[in-house]
């Protein structure tokens, strides 16, 4: 007959304890309510969709995903609305910025370095040798720059170059406006987003990674909890 010694039954009851101990502390970390979901890499819920109220802006030299994330004040970092794919590409950051791991938020992409001007050539009849004005006869105009003010609409579009279309920029003073190639350009895809045309292929709700292609929004990867439309248009909820 084996006897149980106090200290044999306070050592049974430990051993029962721990797997219930580890068990319910890993189920509080992610004890998310229906309107959440468990975010790892910020290691908190968040409200599925977003904030309902609309969250602050990143702060200067910083920039979120547009289709798939916004600023965490409480965090301090891009924070997803939706799950993250499983196993899928690093979060879609707009032209010009590039998702940074590390600090889970966008930042300027480097730019590379510009070739050397080259030497221009000498005419005879000028001053060293050298023409006072641009080869296209005009003064410093550059046509790739944003916000170009004019006020006849049509005037302004016609200064763009061909294949790019004028789209007025809806946040600043009347008359200014941008050049864009709306057969690629993601947030006014198909025509100027800014007029009413086209689509803005950030704004598809649970999209991860998006492209325009000729005009056409496409949809590459789609958040968790999400799969894509036969289509590729689209991301449909599970």
């Amino acid at each position: 007959m084996t006897l149980i010694t106090p200290f044999r039954i306070c050592f049974l009851l430990f051993t029962i304890a721990q797997p219930l101990v580890a068990s319910t502390a890993t189920q509080g970390s992610k004890n998310c309510s229906e309107k959440e979901f468990w975010s790892k890499p910020n290691g908190c819920c968040l409200p599925i969709g977003g904030p309902q109220t609309p969250p602050p802006p990143p702060p200067k030299g910083t920039s979120c995903p547009p289709t798939s994330h916004y600023w965490g004040q409480k965090q301090g970092c891009c924070v997803p609305r939706y799950p993250s794919p499983a196993q899928g590409p690093f979060p879609q950051c707009r032209k010009g910025w590039e998702w940074n791991p590390t600090v889970r938020k966008c930042l300027p992409a480097p730019t590379p370095p510009s070739p050397p001007p080259s030497t221009p050539s000498k005419h005879h009849g000028h001053n060293n040798g050298y023409n006072d004005h641009n080869i296209n006869g005009s003064h410093g105009s550059n046509y790739g720059h944003k916000r170009r003010s004019n006020h006849l609409k049509s005037r302004s579009i016609s200064l763009c170059p061909s294949g790019l279309d004028g789209c007025p920029i809806s946040d600043v003073k009347a008359g200014d406006y941008e050049c864009l190639d709306t057969t690629t350009e993601l947030e006014s895809c198909g025509g100027c987003t800014s007029l009413g045309l086209g689509q803005d292929c950030t704004a598809i709700v649970g999209a991860w990674n998006v492209g325009c292609d000729q005009g056409h929004c496409a949809v590459y990867t789609c958040s968790g909890g999400f799969r894509r439309a036969r289509d590729g248009k689209t991301c449909i909820p599970l």
